[in-house]
């Protein structure tokens, strides 16, 4: 409870509205009564996080929906959890001047720390308007007031006006969630020295830390309690630490990327089903997800149809944290190769098609990713949205469906564009090839691409062609380089040639396999193709990619020119699952396996379902981090197996054992 004169509000402010604060939503109960004890179990689940304060019936608490008995109701049963010990604020907005300031009054005599309010939504149509309403509540009440500037009010204002309330001497800042990033900037840069202004997006503080401005809040939005559980509060802590000036980009990377893309995604998603409002049927569900209480959303919003909630819990699952577990590396890229409920570990087959009937084809011959791309254009080219559409309406959600871009122009903002529509159509990934461009423009193509896709799910592939020598273009063996400086998630190596060759008419197996398995110790996903034949998966199995790309492979008599064929597709499917699980044996020779024991600790990395490259980069980070412990790696693969064996070797090593368990999986135990 707040102790602070009228006067005195904004250096209160400016001492206590630190770090992440949250928004409660209101739970119902099956009969759309207030779940009482659900929302204090929610109370002490987000404590438990580590969040600086709460807000109660703002938009995410359906404060509309309440009656006012509800409300007040609400506000004692987040007063009395929070004892004194955790900073409150209450949400008073009404279109009553009179309700408003019961709000008010009654917040201050249950101890709440501020109130927020926003415009009265209905016959507030000008900014003096909203200023003289604001004015008149802190005419009325002593307490510290934090405005909220939002489109779901019906107005948003200026710069000039928010500077105009912040005059006011209990205004002590402002929520400025207008969606509009430049209005946002605008006022961190004109008011941020005198008023809190807070920007309830992460993206806020990447801007700042360009131009020169420094947000001390996130006051406040649902991530806390959507990213975070006790005992691993990722978003909390990188807000914590950004909010001090501490902006740790790789902490964000690593801990936070994933989870945040999957939420923008499903937000934008779901604002745009309902024109305009707040996403909270969304919200509401993923609370359930995330083991808090929730239940239905009130008329007029409509809860999330089966089929959405089934897709969200699919897509929410492999990205929900895990109470941290000393010593277990993380993988940041190539975990999107990694969900069990989709995929087996090892080599996936993608197969390129141009057209809906195409993709029907590759689907039902058991292809992994389905990747629409333009051959009728010059050194292929992309196909047209409509196509993408259609072909990801007719893929089941769990499989991937990629864009190829083909040789891009050396426009970054043409690119940019292009990558955007992929992220909008909802692909899986977009693979940007290079040819004739020189370095440094590819690369800022692809960071440029990178931006433009931040908030979807999208993941960015850099591609080089084996055969670009033929082209003057740029040199294939760059492309590692190329793939970490352009901030992608992974590459391609494929080939332009039309003359029966292949790609490795152009790189030999042996430079392959060293560029792949740098690749998977780098994190990166990693994917060949290139006129790829069934007689060359000999040599692809040892090269062991996450991804094989074919097409006149799985066309009707082999020619790419011709349309996909089912029966192809599941005939090299076969052949590829038989090499990963050893039924086709690929290897001349077996692996030795040497070393003597010592002491240390013991560290588990399941590999079963997981692609290569996430096994591998989580054993690089291990070995970084602890150079005693003995790790376990669990595998299912024989040339995931191979590839762990040749890695401990390169990187001296020792393998001590390798036990092939009952249920088929292979331990394999590595002393570093």
């Amino acid at each position: 409870m707040a102790t602070y004169t009228k006067e005195e509000a904004q250096e209160w402010a400016w001492e206590n509205l630190k770090g992440q604060w949250t928004t409660l939503i209101t739970p119902f109960t099956p009969d759309d009564q207030i779940d009482e004890s659900g929302l204090r179990r929610n109370i002490q689940h987000i404590r438990k996080l580590g969040t600086a304060g709460a807000g109660c019936t703002w938009g995410m608490g359906e404060f509309w929906s309440l009656t006012h008995p509800e409300r007040l109701q609400v506000m004692e049963i987040v007063a009395d959890e929070s004892r004194g010990q955790w900073t409150i604020g209450a949400h008073i907005t009404h279109t009553s001047a009179g309700a408003m300031l019961d709000l008010a009054r009654n917040a201050e005599s249950m101890g709440y720390d501020l109130l927020i309010v926003a415009p009265p939504y209905m016959v507030t149509k000008t900014e003096e308007q909203v200023v003289e309403w604001v004015r008149y509540l802190a005419k009325n009440t002593s307490m510290a007031i934090m405005f909220y500037n939002s489109p779901q009010f019906g107005i948003v204002l200026n710069p000039y006006s928010l500077k105009q309330l912040c005059q006011i001497p209990n205004v002590v800042g402002v929520k400025e969630a207008s969606f509009n990033q430049q209005l946002s900037i605008e006022t961190h840069l004109s008011l941020g020295k005198d008023a809190i202004i807070s920007t309830p997006d992460e993206w806020i503080f990447w801007r700042g830390k360009e131009l020169g401005f420094q947000q001390q809040v996130m006051f406040s939005n649902t991530s806390d309690w959507r990213f975070d559980i006790p005992g691993s509060n990722n978003y909390v802590q990188f807000i914590d630490r950004a909010t001090k000036g501490d902006l740790d980009e790789a902490f964000y990377e690593t801990h936070l990327r994933r989870i945040k893309e999957l939420s923008d995604t499903w937000w934008t998603r779901t604002v745009t089903k309902l024109n305009g409002a707040l996403p909270i049927p969304m919200v509401k569900y993923w609370a359930e997800l995330m083991g808090m209480a929730a239940g239905h959303t009130r008329f007029p919003l409509a809860d999330m149809t089966e089929a959405e909630k089934s897709e969200l819990k699919r897509e929410l699952e492999p990205l929900k944290p895990r109470p941290t577990v000393p010593a277990q590396p993380v993988n940041n890229r190539v975990s999107w190769l990694t969900n069990n409920n989709a995929f087996f570990s090892g080599m996936l087959l993608m197969v390129s098609v141009q057209n809906v009937e195409e993709a029907l084809e590759a689907d039902r011959g058991g292809a992994d990713v389905v990747d629409v791309k333009n051959l009728q254009e010059a050194l292929v080219g992309s196909g047209h949205p409509s196509v993408v559409q259609q072909v990801r309406s007719q893929i089941p959600v769990e499989k991937h469906v990629s864009v190829t871009l083909g040789v891009v122009p050396s426009q970054p903002g043409t690119v940019a564009m292009a990558a955007y529509a992929a992220a909008v159509l909802n692909a899986t990934s977009v693979k940007v090839g290079f040819c004739n461009t020189d370095y440094d423009t590819a690369v800022e193509i692809l960071i440029q691409a990178r931006r433009a896709m931040e908030g979807f799910n999208t993941k960015l592939i850099g591609s080089l062609f084996a055969d670009n020598g033929l082209y003057d273009g740029l040199d294939p063996y760059l492309m590692l380089k190329l793939a970490k400086e352009g901030q992608c998630d992974g590459f391609l190596i494929d080939t332009l040639t039309k003359d029966g060759r292949n790609l490795f008419d152009f790189i030999p197996e042996t430079k392959l396999k060293e560029m792949v398995l740098e690749g998977k110790e780098l994190g990166l996903s990693t994917s060949l193709s290139g006129h790829l034949r069934i007689e060359d998966l000999d040599e692809l199995a040892r090269i062991n990619p996450d991804i094989v790309g074919v097409r006149g492979a799985v066309c009707a008599d082999g020619d790419r020119g011709r349309s996909v064929a089912w029966e192809s597709v599941a005939e090299f499917k076969r052949q590829l699952d038989m090499r990963k699980s050893g039924e086709v044996n690929v290897f001349p020779e077996t692996v030795a396996v040497t070393g003597n024991g010592s002491s240390g600790g013991w560290v588990i990395i399941d590999g079963r379902g997981k692609s290569c490259a996430g096994v591998i980069a989580a054993l690089s980070r291990q070995m970084e981090s602890d150079h005693q412990s003995f790790v376990e790696v669990i595998l299912a693969d024989a040339l995931n197996i191979y590839d762990v064996t040749l890695w401990t070797e390169q990187g001296n090593h020792h393998l001590i054992t390798q036990r092939k368990d009952t249920d088929g999986t292979v331990r394999v135990l590595i002393q570093p």
